[in-house]
This record gives C-alpha cells, structure tokens and sequence, in this order.
C-alpha cells in the first residue's frame, strides 16, 4: 500500500529500511544513547532501569522500519517528496491496520542523529522521516477522535 501514495512526478522518493535482529539491538542503543545524552547524571543507579527499558521494548518490537525521503537540489520537488513520504507511512499504517496490526510513527530528535544515519548508511540527500513500529497488540487501544463534521468547513 506504502508504495502507491500518491507523489507529485511520481518520484517516489521513499525508501524502507527494515530493522532485522541485529539492527535492532543497534537502533535500540542508539535510542538508549540519545536519551542519556538528556540526562544530567546518566551514569546514576535510578536511571539505569529506564535506560534499558529502552533497550528491552525497542529489541522486543516485532517489526522497526525507518523511512527516507530522497532530497532535491529544488526546494518544491524536496518539499513534495517529504510530503509523499508521510502519505506512504500512512498508507501503510492503515493497511496494517486493515491486518490487525497495531502501528506507532515516531518522529523527532531520532530523525537527526548522526549514528542513525551512519548506521543506515544514507546517502547525503536521504532525509530520515519517521520510524514506523508494527506488532499484533494484545487489545486494540480505544481512540477518541473529534467528528470530522466538527473539521469539515462547506464553502459555497
């Protein structure tokens, strides 16, 4: 499904790197180290369970894809194909769904890391999207959405 969002010139700049058992435990430490580098006492006995709590959930995730982008020298053509990135995240998300999968997109300081990138061994115009996480869950999360009549603006 990721594959057939919709882009502008179908570029299809996206690119899925799914994490096998090793890269896991790498990205794992990778998300453990970017969390110690928040800490004013990393090395301290109570944040020590915390720190591998990340490593535990993040080797434990049934399934880790990290999604690029391809970049462009055009800032409208770059713009597009990050935007036509997160439609193939979301398409994918709701066809896991449609599976029964349960799937979290992260974003965030992730995205920048150096280690990361090093370790997907990106090319320099590759810009990290998201982290897409998918496992079976043991009960479907109960969501509260507002009524898309209450987002909806008809004009005449």
């Amino acid at each position: 499904a990721a594959v057939w969002a919709p882009n502008h010139r179908l570029t299809e700049p996206w690119q899925f790197y799914v994490l096998g058992e090793q890269a896991k435990r790498r990205f794992a430490e990778i998300r453990r180290d970017i969390r110690k580098a928040t800490l004013p006492n990393p090395e301290a006995p109570e944040v020590q369970p915390a720190l591998q709590k990340i490593i535990d959930d993040t080797a434990h995730t049934p399934a880790i894809i990290v999604l690029t982008a391809r970049g462009h020298a055009d800032p409208e053509l770059r713009e597009e194909n990050y935007w036509a990135t997160f439609a193939a995240a979301y398409a994918f998300m709701l066809a896991a769904w449609a599976e029964g999968l349960g799937t979290y997109f992260r974003t965030g300081s992730i995205r920048e890391y150096p280690s990361l990138r090093q370790m997907l061994n990106l090319d320099e115009d590759q810009r990290i999207i998201g982290v897409l996480y998918a496992g079976y869950p043991a009960t479907a999360p109960v969501k509260q959405r507002t009524p898309a009549t209450n987002k909806t603006v008809w004009l005449d």
